[in-house]
C-alpha cells in the first residue's frame, strides 16, 4: 500500500496551549518503556518548560534526519513502547524514523515552529552529509503533539520565519499540481486545499504581527494562530489532498538546494519560500510574486539567492536548475516537460525583480550609513 495514496488522520491528540508540555506525564503514563528522542539545544529548551527531572532515558540525534541515525538509535534503545520526540523537524522525523522501526507509539513536542513536522506522519530524509534523498512515509501517526507556546515564544525568530515560509508555500504548490476531473471532484482533495488556502490567508493576515510578538517575547492571539497554522492546519493539506496537497516546485528548489553545501545552515522554510518564488515565475504569475516580495520583506524572508550567502551564486544557479530537471520531481508534479534553460529562466527572473524591488525601496528610503546607528 501506497501510503502517500491514502486518507491520512492526524494525531490522536493535539494541544496547542500556553502550558502544553503540563500534559506530557499524563499522556505517557499508559506506557512503561519511554525514550526520548531530541537534540542537545532543543532539550535545554524543553527542560526550561518542563521543570521537572526527567525520568525517561534521553538519546541524541546527529542531526541528519537520515537512516543510518534512525537505525543507529533504534539498537541504542533496544525496545520501546513509547518514543517522545522534542527538537525542530529533522529531530521529530527521527524520532518518527526510529518509533516505526520499534513499533510503538511516540508524541512530538516541537521546540520550533519551522515546519509542520510534529503533526505529519512521514519523515523528510537527508544522507550524512545533509543531501536530501526523499520521504519515508509511516504507518503509525503520533499519539499526541503538544505544541507548548510557553516554550515557543522564546524560540529563535529565524524558525519561526522559516515556519511561515514553508507554510506559505502549501496552498501555491497544491494549486499548481496537474489535476483531472475525478480529483478535483474528490472531497477529501477539496478539504486538504480548502485547507491550504486557509493557511495562505491566515498567514497574510496574523503573520506579522505574529513575528512581532515573539520579537516580545508576548503570546498573543496572532501567535497561536500561525502557530496552529504551521503545525497543525498545515498538516492536514497532505494527509487529506494526498498526492494533490504534497509539496512540488517550491521544495524541488530546497531540496536541490541541499546540493550546496554553505546553505545546509539555513533553516527549511527560508529556502522553500525562495522556492515559491521560482515556482510562481515558472507560471508566469509575476503579478502574485510583486505582491508576495513585501510581505517577504515585512517578516524577514530571503527573496534573492545574494542573501543566502553562496561563495558562487551563477553558479548556484546552474546547480539549482539542474538538480530541479535531472534528480527532483516536484516540478513534474507541475508540468509534463522542463528544462535547464526553463528553470534557469524563472531564477533569473526571481533575482531581477528582487534587484527592482531593492532599488525601488532605497529610491524611496536612502540607507543610513551604520554609523549613524540603523542597522
Amino acid at each position: 500500500m501506497d501510503l502517500g495514496k491514502i486518507v491520512r488522520g492526524g494525531p490522536s491528540r493535539y494541544i496547542c496551549s500556553n502550558d502544553a508540555i503540563t500534559y506530557l506525564d499524563e499522556m505517557a503514563a499508559p506506557f512503561s518503556s519511554i525514550h526520548i528522542v531530541t537534540g542537545k539545544n532543543s532539550f535545554a529548551a524543553f527542560q526550561k518548560i518542563y521543570k521537572k527531572e526527567v525520568r525517561w532515558p534521553i538519546h541524541r540525534y546527529d542531526g541528519t534526519s537520515s537512516h543510518e541515525d534512525m537505525d543507529r538509535l533504534t539498537n541504542e534503545i533496544g525496545q520501546a513502547d513509547l518514543i517522545i520526540g522534542i527538537g525542530g523537524g529533522r529531530a521529530l522525523d527521527t524520532a518518527k524514523g526510529v518509533n516505526h522501526r520499534l513499533h510503538s507509539q511516540y508524541i512530538c513536542i516541537p521546540t520550533v515552529l519551522g515546519t509542520c513536522s510534529a503533526y505529519t506522519p512521514f519523515a523528510i530524509i537527508y544522507d550524512a552529509q545533509h543531501v536530501h534523498i526523499g520521504r519515508d512515509h509511516f504507518e503509525e501517526s503520533a499519539y499526541a503533539v503538544l505544541v507548548d507556546l510557553s516554550l515557543l515564544i522564546d524560540s529563535p525568530k529565524n524558525y519561526y520565519i522559516s515556519g511561515i515560509g514553508d507554510t506559505l508555500a502549501k496552498w501555491y504548490e497544491a494549486e499548481s499540481i496537474r489535476k483531472d476531473e475525478t480529483q478535483t471532484a474528490d472531497p477529501f482533495v477539496s478539504l486538504g486545499l480548502d485547507a491550504a488556502l486557509d493557511t495562505k490567508k491566515l498567514l497574510l493576515r496574523y503573520a506579522g504581527e505574529a513575528v512581532a510578538s515573539l520579537e516580545a517575547h508576548r503570546i498573543s492571539p496572532a501567535f497561536r494562530v500561525v502557530s496552529d497554522v504551521i503545525v497543525g492546519l498545515s498538516g492536514t493539506v497532505g494527509s487529506f489532498a494526498r498526492d494533490f496537497g504534497r509539496a512540488s516546485g517550491a521544495h524541488a528548489i530546497h531540496n536541490a538546494m541541499s546540493k550546496i553545501p554553505e546553505t545546509n545552515r539555513l533553516p527549511h522554510g527560508v529556502k522553500v519560500a525562495y522556492g515559491l518564488l521560482v515556482l510562481l515565475l515558472t507560471e508566469g504569475n509575476e503579478a502574485e510574486v510583486r505582491k508576495l516580495l513585501p510581505f517577504y520583506k515585512q517578516i524577514g524572508l530571503s527573496y534573492s539567492l545574494n542573501q543566502f550567502g553562496m561563495n558562487d551564486v551563477n553558479q548556484a544557479k546552474e546547480t539549482l536548475a539542474q538538480e530541479c530537471v535531472g534528480t527532483e520531481t516536484g516540478f513534474y508534479f507541475v508540468f509534463k516537460k522542463i528544462s535547464v534553460d526553463f528553470i534557469l529562466s524563472a531564477i533569473n527572473k526571481v533575482e531581477l525583480m528582487a534587484a527592482e524591488t531593492d532599488r525601488d525601496e532605497q529610491s524611496v528610503c536612502p540607507i543610513v550609513d551604520k554609523a549613524g546607528g540603523a542597522d
